[in-house]
């Protein structure tokens, strides 16, 4: 049957999507005293130069003036770090750590610095040959729009031979909450942000990345969860997320991403043809018309659905906006 993400259809809807959102919200609060709670995310990680409020993009030969310019810390999945560490509050048993790559630079002290001072814990891979990742954001201001210079740099470079505290961090290597026979079970979340910046190996080697840390999980007596932000600007920036869709917990995509994954037209069909067989959830961003969230369990079909619409607010400037969004 067609499910309809209609006005008419919100009050039911959308009290389902806040009955679950609290029980995220209890699932994820701070857990009892031994019980390790920790969130790992992997990705990118650059360093932006902002140019915000310009009139217009200039031209080649051209030039225009822009409100501000900033350097800031940047990326997709360093921004989703690092909110989730704001969302997770200093001094609670949780944690919250960073997997990438970077240079040998003063760009990959910043990051590392700045990760620190957000009560992250960097597990950044200085490679040598090659530059720290950086971004120049051209920003019109709301209604607007952007666009993006990008030199992924070392984000490009990062594999599964840079991921090897990841997984000793998943296995518990080094921690002792759930070490002993029955002791509190370790609960795991790792995000995989910004998949746009993934290089070929990396996305090559996500399927068997994902197994291995299944398996780490198991053997080190943690439950695991795994979710994935694309942050994909066109179709290439996809390849290899249907691969692990199976594999995934929670995908996160706006409209326009999960069209082209979907190759459908509209959220309705789109969720239908990602989720039909799958055991998995899936979150769609739709910008002023809110997000919908559908969870799935194989042949059993929709186990969940929600509708939940925007708040009103002045728009000032939408830049990280999404990745603000994946720590929630």
């Amino acid at each position: 049957r067609k499910r309809r993400w209609s006005p008419s259809s919100l009050p039911h809807t959308h009290r389902a999507w806040t009955t679950r959102t609290a029980r995220m919200a209890a699932a994820t609060s701070p857990p009892a005293q031994g019980c390790g709670l920790e969130f790992h995310v992997v990705g990118d990680a650059l360093m932006d130069v902002m140019a915000s409020g310009l009139p217009r993009i200039p031209g080649w030969e051209e030039d225009t003036e822009a409100q501000s310019i900033e350097c800031v810390p940047g990326g997709s999945a360093l921004n989703t770090a690092v909110h989730l560490a704001a969302l997770v509050g200093a001094g609670s048993r949780a944690s919250v750590s960073f997997h990438g790559c970077v240079g040998e630079d003063g760009f990959a002290q910043l990051l590392s610095s700045h990760l620190e001072s957000a009560g992250v814990r960097p597990s950044l891979v200085r490679l040598r040959d090659a530059p720290t990742g950086s971004c120049l954001v051209l920003s019109g201001g709301a209604g607007c729009g952007r666009a993006f210079v990008t030199c992924a740099g070392a984000t490009a470079r990062l594999s599964m031979e840079h991921l090897g505290d990841l997984l000793a961090s998943v296995r518990g290597v080094g921690t002792s909450a759930g070490d002993s026979a029955g002791g509190p079970r370790r609960r795991v979340h790792v995000h995989f942000g910004g998949f746009y910046s993934y290089g070929t190996a990396l996305r090559a080697q996500m399927p068997r990345l994902l197994r291995e840390l299944r398996e780490a999980a198991a053997s080190g007596g943690a439950s695991l969860t795994i979710s994935v932000d694309s942050n994909a600007a066109d179709e290439s920036q996809l390849s290899g997320v249907h691969e692990i869709l199976d594999d995934l917990d929670l995908f996160k995509g706006n409209l326009v991403e999960v069209e082209m994954l979907s190759k459908c037209k509209g959220v309705e069909e789109s969720l239908d043809t990602l989720t039909k067989g799958r055991q998995c959830a899936i979150c769609v961003t739709m910008g002023a018309e809110g997000a919908c969230f559908r969870r799935c369990s194989g042949d059993s079909g929709v186990l969940e659905e929600g509708l939940v619409q925007t708040i009103a607010v002045d728009v000032k400037d939408c830049t990280g906006a999404g990745d603000a969004c994946c720590s929630g």
